[in-house]
């Protein structure tokens, strides 16, 4: 029987959360079909190569692939390179799976690119609420770029499964060396994908903790991810001048990228001169000041960022 799903595990020094994140894969019923993990233990220092060793001795459909650290997107694209399930499915080592039973009949029966999957999210003390962005419209076989079309699209890749054979035929990759990959790697993805469905399924956990690299007060770090989120929406930015219809699809996204680039360098206090940087980026493409829509929440920043920008 062929492999319905591949989990692929982006792993660096994930000792801490690995097993767990492991066992809650471990646990989804499967309904009869088989699936197989990819770790990529991406250069660890810590713990994790030994937690792969003792567990791929009790668990056949595990494979580890090693290499230097590379970073989460290369990571990613070497799992990619080795799946063969029909679809695959991302998880980050420091999250898990609270699914109990995996929607065989809904993938098999619709075969869609791309599915949603409902996702929650825990805070430092175990407090779980709903991360989404969106209700979409629940079981509903429709064209990609249409339910993108006036969304400001989740990005998230674990909030995904994603048929892998149009992944190879797409030559889908995630960019090496980029944060806020997803913003880049997820909006081409629904541009080029013939179909989506959003599943009523409770999926995936996403747990906050203090060391994530989301939540990281490295100035540093906090400047390249500002940096990559206006490089991100220079990419599909190229991308929707290929056809009216695409920009009409990516426009929303777009647009509320440059908001989120905005609420970054203002939350995060940079210096005058990175803000400069960043503003004039954001005017060469078209997105300072921002442009005008109907929300109000939307309006109080634009008018916002116009005086103190």
């Amino acid at each position: 029987m062929n492999i319905l799903l591949s989990f692929i595990i982006p792993a660096y020094n994930a000792e801490p959360y690995l097993k767990e994140c492991l066992d809650s894969i471990a646990r989804l019923d499967m309904r009869g079909r088989r699936h197989e993990i990819i770790v990529v233990n991406d250069g660890s220092t810590d713990g994790t190569a030994d937690i792969l060793r003792e567990y791929v001795q009790e668990h056949t459909e595990v494979q580890v692939i090693t290499q230097e650290n590379r970073g989460l997107s290369a990571a990613r694209n070497a799992g990619m390179q080795v799946a063969e399930g029909e679809y695959i499915c991302f998880v980050d080592a420091d999250d898990r799976l609270f699914a109990a039973k995996v929607p065989v009949e809904m993938l098999e029966k619709h075969q869609a690119d791309i599915f949603s999957v409902n996702a929650l999210q825990a805070d430092y003390v175990g407090r779980r609420s709903p991360y989404r962005r969106y209700v979409p419209p629940y079981e509903l076989l429709m064209p990609a770029r249409l339910f993108m079309q006036g969304r400001n699209l989740m990005p998230c890749v674990w909030s995904y499964l994603w048929r892998t054979a149009f992944l190879r035929e797409a030559q889908l990759s995630f960019v090496e060396g980029m944060y806020h990959e997803d913003e880049d790697f997820t909006p081409r993805a629904f541009a080029q994908a013939q179909t989506f469905m959003a599943l009523k399924v409770d999926w995936y956990e996403r747990r906050l903790h203090a060391e994530s690299i989301t939540t990281t007060a490295n100035k540093t770090v906090q400047q390249q991810k500002i940096r990559d989120m206006v490089r991100a929406l220079r990419h599909l930015e190229e991308l929707a001048m290929d056809s009216s219809e695409l920009r009409s699809c990516l426009q929303y996204k777009l647009d509320y990228l440059a908001v989120d680039t905005l609420r970054m360098l203002l939350r995060q206090h940079h210096s005058c001169t990175f803000r400069r940087e960043i503003v004039k980026e954001l005017k060469a493409m078209g997105y300072f000041p921002l442009r005008w829509h109907s929300e109000w929440k939307y309006v109080f920043f634009n008018i916002f960022t116009r005086l103190v920008l």
